[in-house]
């Protein structure tokens, strides 16, 4: 049976705290068919990404919507996760390739959406902290991606790794993504991470 796409966004109003309304308001979703046409492109360039959401779609309830979303502003991060259940995504990064974002990018890039999803449901809406929220996100992309690794797709994991450790080199601490990896990467949790790679996965080329 064929994946279906539908379009099942109603509102925006539950951001995370670093988006602004000026960007809210340049991500406009699109119509119902052409958000199948996206993913229907998708489902050919990046089929990992095509099979994780399936399975999301169909195992994670807290995956209440997800959003193709035209956007205007600058190129930026590819998806977003939003406190009522939706998951945007920008459609740039589904039909055209864009550096640094292949098919084993934005496979932990839609994991680390659901991560959001997983913290909203634990934390009320008053005690949610930016920093916190995107380690348990990182925390989320790096459980499934070793999922992946053991049955079978190291790569998946391994970008997420490689990714996680050049961002937390970087020097912009007003980035709460900044700030969680900087912890995350020195925790024990993300050495063994590491050490599973080392020892189950070939060397990426």
């Amino acid at each position: 049976m064929p994946v279906r796409y539908p379009l099942l966004f109603s509102s925006l109003l539950v951001a995370l705290p670093l988006l602004s309304r000026a960007q809210l308001a340049q991500a406009v979703p699109v119509a119902a068919a052409t958000a199948q046409a996206v993913l229907a492109q998708a489902a050919r360039q990046y089929p990992k990404f095509t099979a994780a959401l399936a399975d999301v779609r169909q195992h994670d309830q807290l995956l209440r919507r997800f959003v193709v979303v035209t956007n205007a502003g600058p190129l930026g991060s590819p998806a977003a996760a939003f406190g009522n259940g939706a998951v945007r995504l920008d459609r740039r990064f589904l039909e055209h390739p864009q550096p640094g974002f292949d098919d084993n990018r934005l496979v932990v890039v839609l994991y680390h959406e659901i991560g959001h999803l997983h913290y909203f449901s634990q934390v009320p809406p008053a005690q949610r902290d930016s920093q916190a929220s995107e380690q348990a996100a990182f925390n989320y992309s790096l459980l499934k991606t070793k999922q992946l690794a053991q049955a079978g797709d190291c790569a998946p994991l391994q970008t997420g790794l490689r990714f996680m450790r050049l961002r937390s080199q970087a020097s912009d601490l007003a980035d709460p993504h900044v700030r969680a990896l900087k912890s995350l990467v020195q925790e024990p949790a993300y050495a063994a991470y590491q050490a599973y790679v080392a020892s189950h996965c070939p060397a990426q080329p």
